[in-house]
């Protein structure tokens, strides 16, 4: 489905930039929002989303708004952009 850019503050850097992939599925639920997990470099943080067919992209953006706010980095976010 595209990917989501995603620019930081960062108390050791400064300024960090990442992505998260997002992948439409269909042999999943249809509105489910499945997190995959990186394992390298740093174990936990979120690499992925697999979606299902009939999630919208306002649905993703919640799922992410509440991600950083619930791991406390929503603060330190400056810029997210979705590219499709």
């Amino acid at each position: 489905m595209g990917l989501l850019w995603i620019e930081a503050k960062c108390d050791e850097h400064g300024f960090e930039r990442f992505t998260i992939k997002i992948i439409k599925k269909f042999n999943m639920p249809s509105d489910e929002i499945a997190p995959r997990y990186r394992s390298r470099p740093k174990p936990g943080e979120l690499s992925c989303l697999l979606v299902g067919r009939d999630v919208t992209a306002r649905e993703i953006e919640r799922y992410i708004n509440d991600y950083f706010r619930e791991k406390g980095l929503w603060g330190s976010i400056i810029r997210m952009r979705f590219e499709v």
